[in-house]
């Protein structure tokens, strides 16, 4: 056989992927506890399962190996590392049953967590679902008060007017 056969054939190869497709297994409930400590309330019990069932998604459709975006002028490529699930699934089970502001903020104490990541994906479960909504869409609207709806594609038509504010959902 050839090498040039052989390599061919390994690129067709299934590469074994970390499974993130029970996450977040028996600790849903304890993730939504934890939404409810780290997330604004102004987000109220609806805002709450939106924003945590988005970040099951995210972490459920994550894909190591995975080039990621590099910034305006950085030529360098980056790619994702391993899946944060397995570590989220531990530090969920750390947690599980004893959700408050004190356990939470000893365990992000204790994961040496001092400033929101810019991303997702390398912290503690808590600092990583913070930077989750707080880098996002929602968080700005929330912040302005105004559907801005930063990171949405939109035409220009419209642009010069100010955003509408937010309708209330609580």
């Amino acid at each position: 056989m050839r090498r040039r056969t052989l390599l061919g054939w390994l690129a067709f190869l299934r590469v074994p992927r970390a499974q993130t497709a029970t996450f977040p297994g028996d600790d849903r409930d304890t993730l939504r506890a934890l939404a409810s400590i780290v997330l604004p309330a102004e987000l109220g019990p609806s805002g709450l399962d939106r924003t945590t069932d988005d970040f099951i998604r995210w972490v459920r459709g994550y894909r190591p190996g995975a080039e990621m975006d590099h910034g305006y002028g950085v030529t360098r490529l980056r790619i994702k590392g391993p899946s944060p699930a397995p570590v989220y699934l531990k530090q969920l089970a750390a947690l599980r049953g004893r959700v408050d502001e004190a356990t939470v903020e000893a365990a992000l104490r204790e994961a040496k967590v001092m400033d929101l990541p810019r991303t997702p994906g390398a912290s503690h479960i808590a600092a990583d679902l913070m930077a989750f909504y707080f880098r996002g869409s929602d968080a700005n609207d929330l912040c302005y008060r105004a559907a801005i709806g930063r990171d949405q594609c939109r035409s220009l038509a419209g642009s010069e007017e100010r955003p509408a504010p937010l309708k209330r959902t609580r």
